[in-house]
C-alpha cells in the first residue's frame, strides 16, 4: 500500500528536547508531539531547522524517531528532516524513515559547496531517490535559501516530479516571499506546497498551498487550526490570523529555537526544555527579561482569540 502524503493544514516545526547528556530525549519528543497533536496540529515535523536537526548524529535521529513512533504517535503524521551533509548519511535517514511509514520527509539542498548548478541539485536528489529505492518514499523539497544560500528552482522541480511522480510530494518554502509561494501554487498545484511561517497561512490556503510547517506553531498550535477553520467557514473577522501574524511578529524578536524552548519551560515548569545543543545558546538575561514579558501575555492572547 502507498504511502499517503501528509495532511494539509497545520504542522508544527517541532522543537527537540534533549536529555541530562544533551542527546534528543525520545520520550519526551514522542510527549511533546503528542501534545501538538492534541492542540490542533495535523501533523508535526521531526529534526528540521527548529528541531536543531542537523546538530545530531544519524544514529540520535534514528533513535528518537523510533521513540517517538513507540509511543505510539501515528507515522502519517509526521514528517521528518533527513538533510545531511554527506549523501549515504540522507539515504539513510530517508530509507529509515520511509520504512517506517512516516507520511514524508524533508530534504536539504546540498549547502556546503558555492554555485550549486540545477545539474548539480537534480542529481543530489536523484541520487538521494535511487538509493532509498522505496517506492513509498514521499519527498518534500526544503526551499530555504537565506539558510542554505541554494534555492530549489522551478526547473529543478520539473525535471525530478517527471522522473519520480510518486515521490516527489511537495515542498517547504521557508524563503517568507509571498510571490514566490503563489507561483509554487499555480504552477505545481499538484504538489503540497507548505508557508514556512504562519503569517502566510491563510493567503497560501487561498491561493491552493496546503498549509504551513512553523516553529511557532509549538505554541500557537490551537490559535493556527482555527484560522484554518475560519479559511474553511469562510469567516468574515479573521481574528485568528491576525493574532497568529502580531505573535509571528513579536516572538521574531528572540532567537527563535531558544525563545521556544524557554516559553515552553514556563508553560510546562520544566527547565531541561530551555538546553541546546551548540553552536546554539540559550537566552541571554536580556532576551529572557524581555521574553517573560511577552510570555505573561501570550497564553492570555491565544485564549482571547479563540473566543
Amino acid at each position: 500500500m502507498s504511502t499517503p502524503s501528509l495532511p494539509n493544514g497545520v504542522i508544527a516545526a517541532s522543537l527537540t528536547p534533549l536529555d541530562t547528556a544533551g542527546q534528543p530525549d525520545g520520550a519526551a519528543l514522542a510527549s511533546h508531539v503528542q501534545t501538538l497533536l492534541d492542540e490542533g496540529c495535523d501533523a508535526a515535523l521531526l529534526f528540521g531547522t527548529t528541531g536543531e536537526g542537523l546538530s545530531f548524529t544519524v544514529e540520535e535521529r534514528r533513535r528518537a524517531l523510533d521513540a517517538v513512533l513507540d509511543a505510539g504517535v501515528s507515522p502519517h503524521q509526521l514528517l521528518v528532516g533527513t538533510g545531511a551533509l554527506p549523501l549515504p548519511d540522507a539515504a539513510e535517514l530517508t530509507a529509515h524513515a520511509t520504512e517506517h511509514g512516516v507520511g514524508g520527509v524533508l530534504v536539504l539542498p546540498p549547502f556546503h559547496f558555492t554555485d550549486v548548478t540545477d545539474d548539480g541539485l537534480a542529481r543530489t536528489y536523484e541520487g538521494l531517490i535511487d538509493a532509498v529505492g522505496n517506492d513509498d518514499l514521499r519527498l518534500y523539497f526544503y526551499h530555504y535559501p537565506e539558510l542554505t544560500h541554494v534555492p530549489i528552482p522551478f526547473p529543478v522541480i520539473e525535471r525530478l516530479r517527471e522522473q519520480y511522480p510518486d515521490q516527489i510530494a511537495g515542498i517547504k518554502d521557508s524563503s517568507g516571499e509571498w510571490d514566490h509561494q503563489d507561483a509554487l501554487c499555480s504552477s505545481f498545484p499538484d504538489l503540497q506546497v507548505f508557508a514556512g511561517s504562519e503569517r502566510h497561512l491563510t493567503p497560501l490556503l487561498r491561493a491552493g498551498g496546503a498549509g504551513c510547517i512553523s516553529a511557532t506553531v509549538n505554541v500557537t498550535a490551537p490559535l493556527a487550526q482555527q484560522a484554518v477553520r475560519d479559511w474553511e467557514n469562510d469567516a468574515q473577522v479573521a481574528s485568528a490570523q491576525s493574532t497568529l501574524t502580531e505573535l509571528r511578529t513579536r516572538l521574531s524578536q528572540f532567537p527563535t529555537i531558544p525563545a521556544i524552548k524557554q516559553l515552553l519551560a514556563w508553560r510546562h515548569d520544566a527547565p531541561a526544555w530551555t538546553q541546546v545543543r551548540p553552536p546554539l545558546a540559550p537566552l541571554d538575561e536580556d532576551e529572557t527579561s524581555r521574553l517573560q514579558s511577552l510570555h505573561a501575555s501570550l497564553w492570555t492572547e491565544v485564549e482571547d482569540a479563540l473566543n
